[in-house]
């Protein structure tokens, strides 16, 4: 039984390659502890099976080190190092070659079929067994449009849906596993994952369900990557692996990719976009706030002139996006006709619509899309699409994806999911969804809908999310005229590093980012109040930061919001109070929209206690001073 192990540049992760009795599969460990039991790797095509009867020809091994930077992403640098196993091997007169990775955060595998001419693709036979001991597993029902929440599912139920990538898992001793594809064009199409009830564990990929045929190909073939990114949270929130998997750059010259927030003005109004004086009006708020952004959002055609609008918007030193409906821009030739017209404009970005497939042909129209955007220096916005797989490295100026359940659905348009996203929903997602890529969740809600969170909340979502066109969802007015104001002024949506402090899926999370040589702080939680320890260790031991703290007010008299531990001793006046009440305040009286401006100095070592309401948090501004 050949087996091949591949070690990470680290030595802490492993890659097994196995070929036995013809049938190839993989394995993968992280100090000792199982990321994926057993798997199996094949592909059958209509020239031939792939899965069953191969023999080894020969191996090879490599290193992979490279440097690479994005113009926006979540870090400054990418390192792409890994360490590289590539089998040979045959059947008849087929040959297949399997590519497998080896990082320090996880592990890779892919399978290229040789050949020439048109090829049809059957089946994919590879899956991914979730190791025996696995503990919580993280979810969602596999949907065409990707907007559903990420539930813990029962390890014996696993089977009863079909899931979308990726799939969290915590494998023990503080390894998690995330389970992912990446490098997804539409030579191949995106996959999903489906087990049986026999072995509700083995999570097989499939393709998408609405191919209903063979998925046309040309040789060679090559499947997407099956990945298994691993670590504790911190390792997998921080990781460019799904990137670095990914061809390079098709863009040359990046300097009209421009990361920033844009005004927006649908989610609170939709009938905004029709009116081009409120569109207009979008604009100033726009300039006020300094956004570089407003996104004229779907009904633009009907009322407003667009290089009127572009104008305008120039003298204030704003730029516009555009929405389109992806059926108006189904071929090559409409979608150049269109994106050439709306340059001619000044206009430097578009939002496409509508997508809601994963079929190989939908997913060639992103190929499309992307090439002819950069052609006329246009960046882009798939919306009502997929799930990003790390091709932001091949397609940089595509700068967010929405493929999430986000800010929208608290708009209660959805019978399926009437509440919208709730306040676990966005302690898991930095785990699940968001470490797949940028993610269009259009946060920020205060007044517009209800939430069921704070502003504080609120707030923090625009840290502890990744969107590198970041559309903030509430009205105009009541951002000018809110607290958090000078912190939504001056948040970035591109990093230069990003840490995970602490975070559990569906509880907490606290999360840093650095931009320059300030840093923004990020931190909510889900169902229970808490007290964040905020060490500020990630700080320069040389410099004094001025703080502001944009925190939920807890300083009314009913403290039963607040974690036990940020409790202060028993108040005796106040237990009078309440025992001279004819009947006991509400346990969770909190005002969801009380929010606390605090304003100091800090440096390295610093220790900040900082409470957190029922579906609380904070967003923190550290600027170092000169």
């Amino acid at each position: 039984m050949p087996r091949y192990s591949v070690l990470s540049p680290n030595g802490r992760v492993k890659l097994h390659l196995t070929l036995q009795d013809g049938a190839l599969s993989f394995s993968a460990e992280k100090d000792g502890v199982a990321l994926v039991d057993r798997s199996p790797l094949g592909i059958v095509l209509r020239q031939g099976d792939l899965s069953a009867g191969l023999a080894l020809v020969s191996s090879h091994s490599a290193e992979i080190d490279e440097t690479y930077s994005l113009p926006a992403f979540k870090k400054s640098a990418c390192r792409n190092h890994a360490n590289t196993c590539t089998l040979f091997l045959e059947k008849h007169e087929e040959t297949l070659q399997v590519e497998g990775r080896a990082y320090d955060d996880g592990v890779a595998v892919r399978l290229i079929a040789d050949g020439e001419g048109a090829a049809q693709i059957l089946e994919e036979k590879t899956g991914f067994a979730l190791p025996a001991g696995v503990g919580d597993v993280y979810g969602m029902k596999y949907l065409f449009s990707y907007e559903d929440m990420y539930h813990p599912i029962p390890k014996c139920d696993l089977w009863q849906n079909r899931l979308a990538f990726p799939v969290l898992a915590d494998c023990g001793a503080g390894v998690w596993a995330l389970y992912a594809e990446a490098a997804v064009f539409g030579d191949y199409g995106g996959s999903n994952l489906l087990s049986s009830r026999e072995e509700p564990q083995l999570l097989r990929v499939r393709r998408a369900p609405d191919q209903l045929g063979p998925t046309p190909a040309h040789f060679p073939v090559t499947t997407p990557w099956r990945v298994v990114l691993c670590g504790d949270l911190n390792d997998i929130v921080a990781s460019n692996t799904l990137e670095n998997l990914n061809p390079p750059s098709i863009v040359a010259d990046t300097s009209f990719v421009q990361p920033g927030v844009a005004a927006w003005s649908w989610m609170a109004e939709n009938d905004s976009t029709r009116d081009p004086k409120r569109c207009r009006e979008y604009v100033d708020y726009a300039a006020e706030m300094g956004f570089p952004y407003y996104l004229a959002d779907g009904g633009w055609p009907g009322n407003v002139d667009i290089p009127e609008l572009v104008k305008y918007a120039a003298e204030r030193n704003v730029k516009i996006w555009l929405w389109e409906h992806s059926k108006d821009v189904r071929s090559p030739e409409s979608a150049e006709e269109k994106f050439r017209l709306w340059a001619s404009y000044g206009v430097v970005g578009v939002k496409i619509d509508f997508f809601e497939s994963d079929r190989a042909e939908r997913v060639k129209q992103y190929g499309y899309l992307a090439r002819l955007a950069a052609k006329y220096r246009l960046m882009v916005n798939f919306h009502g699409c997929m799930k990003p797989a790390g091709e932001i490295r091949t397609w940089p100026h595509v700068m967010t994806r929405e493929g999430v359940l986000g800010g929208e659905y608290l708009q209660n348009f959805s019978t399926f999911l009437p509440m919208g996203p709730d306040a676990a929903h966005n302690c898991t997602l930095p785990f699940t969804r968001n470490a797949m890529g940028p993610m269009d969740y259009t946060p920020v809600c205060y007044r517009a809908y209800l939430t069921g969170t704070t502003d504080a909340h609120q707030t923090a979502l625009t840290v502890i999310f990744t969107s590198y066109i970041l559309h903030i969802g509430e009205k105009a007015e009541t951002v000018l005229a809110h607290p958090a104001r000078p912190f939504l002024s001056k948040v970035p949506t591109s990093w230069d590093e990003t840490r995970l402090l602490e975070g559990y899926p569906a509880s907490f999370v606290t999360m840093a980012r650095r931009k320059g040589e300030n840093w923004f702080v990020g931190a909510i939680c889900a169902r229970r109040p808490r007290s964040v320890r905020l060490e500020t260790d990630f700080l320069d031991p040389d410099a004094v930061y001025s703080a502001a703290l944009f925190a939920d007010d807890l300083t009314d008299e009913r403290p039963f919001d607040v974690s036990e531990g940020a409790l202060p001793p028993a108040d005796e006046a106040l237990c009078a109070k309440l025992d001279a009440m004819p009947s006991r305040p509400a346990l969770h009286g909190h005002d969801l929209h009380a929010m606390r401006v605090e304003r100091f100095q800090v440096k390295k070592g610093d220790v900040l206690e900082i409470p957190l309401a029922v579906n609380g948090g904070f967003a923190l501004m550290l600027e170092k001073q000169a």
